[in-house]
């Protein structure tokens, strides 16, 4: 299996299958062997049926449900821990950053261990962008300022690719499981000496986040403490 797709989805029902028949065109037309994880994430709507659905007619793809709602961060550790993929990409269910981007990922994969996307051009498709904007720059800024030792140019871009030997070595060792599972994964790549390309992608704010801007203004910065404190109790050696 040269590509594992990890796509973390709660209460997709809406904007999953888009996402899927978008995604499936670029896929087929590659000459490697593929496979596309959907992990819910103890979704209350239509999510699971729907991708059961999809995986009748499209072999590459399984559903990894029943496991409750713990948060994204868990969700994506477990695609990532399942996933069989030599290079395994995790991409949000809104296809926020098209497909396509790996023709430009897939090449540094050969001297880095990990290719992250960083969100050169912001598209306003959606009316909750500039909100979702603001509670990234937001986000970076308290990383740096309480977790990260070492620059990251944008640690939240739902974009990313690792090998499958990084993927083990950081989502073994992750902890968070909410939205701030990406600034740990950054932290633990660092302690692990995982080299890492930053890579401008192209992004589109898609209309139908599940992301709660006044919990996430309360959250995240507890969150961002609780990494430093793991830091400190050496969880991530």
């Amino acid at each position: 299996m040269y590509l594992s797709i990890v796509i973390p989805a709660y209460n997709e029902e809406k904007r999953l299958p888009q996402t899927l028949q978008e995604i499936r065109p670029y896929l087929d037309r590659q000459p490697y062997d593929y496979e596309v994880l959907i992990v819910d994430d103890g979704s209350l709507d239509r999510t699971v049926s729907l991708s059961q659905e999809v995986e009748k007619t499209w072999k590459q793809v399984r559903c990894i449900s029943g496991s409750g709602h713990h948060g994204k961060g868990a969700c994506v550790k477990r695609g990532c821990l399942q996933a069989a993929g030599e290079n395994v990409l995790i991409m949000d269910a809104d296809h926020a950053t098209p497909i396509e981007t790996l023709d430009f990922f897939l090449p540094h994969r050969k001297e880095y261990e990990g290719v992250v996307g960083v969100r050169s051009f912001c598209g306003q498709e959606g009316s909750s962008g500039k909100g979702r904007r603001i509670i990234g720059l937001i986000q970076q800024l308290m990383a740096h300022i309480i977790v990260f030792k070492t620059a990251v140019a944008d640690s939240q871009c739902g974009f990313k690719l690792f090998s499958q030997n990084a993927c083990r070595t950081i989502f073994s060792r992750s902890l968070v499981q909410g939205g701030m599972y990406d600034v740990e994964i950054f932290l633990i790549a660092q302690k692990h000496n995982i080299p890492i390309y930053s890579q401008p992608v192209r992004w589109v704010n898609k209309d139908g986040s599940n992301v709660n801007i006044p919990r996430c203004m309360l959250l995240d910065p507890w969150s961002l403490v609780a990494i430093r404190w793991f830091e400190f109790l050496g969880k991530y050696n």
